[in-house]
């Protein structure tokens, strides 16, 4: 269910960024927000094409796991490379580090358990299937209504000076 989820998600940005796909080209932030929101809902695909192999053994699914979410974060974190200021500005709005971090470590350590036999480290999957489907929705949704061109992006929790 979760790898149909998944594919789902990943078309529905697909056609998001086809809908918007000139102010998402203007900026190397918006590319790069949209590209974090691909890697967040393709993981669990990839996630549940890897435990769908037949006859595995448990070791090999911890080890797939845990270099799902090894690449994963390589990805998340290499994506902010060689961008602009502005850039980088316009994309901690949508760069929200503690989910997709969680989301990393949970596949990892779902790994690492199944690697040493302990299969209850599936348990940790769907708490991270969900928070990166939430993660990259939150993201999808954010960087398809971004903020007036001419206006600073405002970080939550701050007041505007008068």
């Amino acid at each position: 269910m979760i790898g149909g989820a998944s594919g789902a998600l990943t078309g529905l940005l697909f056609v998001a960024v086809s809908l918007n796909a000139s102010r998402i080209g203007e900026h190397e932030g918006l590319r790069a927000s949209a590209a974090q929101t691909l890697v967040l809902f393709i993981t669990p695909l990839t996630m549940a094409a890897a435990l769908l192999t037949p006859r595995q053994p448990d070791w090999g699914a911890g080890a797939e796991l845990i270099a799902i979410g090894v690449v994963a974060s390589w990805i998340l974190l290499t994506l902010k490379r060689g961008l602009a200021d502005e850039e980088l500005r316009l994309l901690s709005l949508f760069d929200r580090r503690a989910p997709n971090v969680l989301v990393m470590l949970l596949f990892v350590a779902s790994g690492v358990a199944l690697v040493c036999g302990a299969n209850a480290g599936l348990y940790l999957l769907l708490p991270a299937a969900l928070v990166a489907f939430i993660s990259g929705v939150l993201n999808a949704w954010s960087f398809l209504l971004p903020p007036p061109e001419g206006q600073a992006p405002r970080r939550p929790g701050r007041v505007p000076r008068a």
